[in-house]
């Protein structure tokens, strides 16, 4: 009698759990057809035959418009562009100086924001792709936008937002300056430094 009642027990506790696990699924309803290979990626940006390729994802409730959602991943896409070139101008400084100023952070802020004062020039919206799907009773809808720009208009956003940290703050210019300086002053690998007595 014990056994059954623990095999029983046993039994409905696995029930609970299967349940239980299954209620997060996903099941697509519609998509704008086969998902191709970048949607699938974890990578966020990349670059690739001198362009520079970055995914800008939205998720929307099932009952918004699915191109509402295509523009938010527009947004998406921007802010990741610009938000990476934001980091690496950050290390060449963090590197360079150890404190920012104020107003430099503020403009570096803007930069990830509509507040920043430039164009993204060259950003082109290369392809598409969306998921309508149910999880755990919710319908949403799932967008994943493919944008590309040319290495050489990704280097022109840089000089862009390191002009613009410029404007505001000479200790980064002169820290950029020294850096350069410094990179073309230092002994090569195959060189040994001079010796001076």
């Amino acid at each position: 009698m014990k056994k059954n009642l623990c095999v029983l027990i046993l039994l409905a506790g696995a029930l609970v759990i299967a349940s239980c696990s299954t209620t997060g699924s996903k099941r697509i309803t519609d998509s704008s057809g086969d998902k191709p290979s970048w949607a699938g990626s974890s990578r966020i940006s990349w670059e690739e035959n001198n362009k520079v390729f970055i995914r800008g994802t939205a998720t929307v409730k099932g009952n918004e418009r699915v191109d509402g959602c295509y523009d938010l991943a527009k947004l998406d896409a921007k802010e990741a562009l610009v938000s990476e070139i934001q980091s690496y101008i950050k290390g060449i400084l963090d590197n360079s100086i150890q404190s920012i100023s104020e107003n430099a952070e503020v403009v570096l802020g803007k930069s990830r924001t509509a507040e920043f004062e430039g164009k993204i020039m060259g950003l082109r919206f290369a392809e598409r792709y969306f998921e309508r799907a149910i999880v755990s009773d919710n319908e949403r809808v799932e967008c994943q936008l493919l944008s590309e720009i040319s290495q050489k208009d990704y280097d022109r956003m840089k000089r862009l937002i390191v002009d613009k940290v410029q404007e505001v703050d000479p200790k980064i210019k002169e820290a950029i300056k020294q850096k350069h300086i410094d990179f073309f002053s230092a002994p090569k690998k195959d060189e040994t430094p001079a010796v001076t007595n």
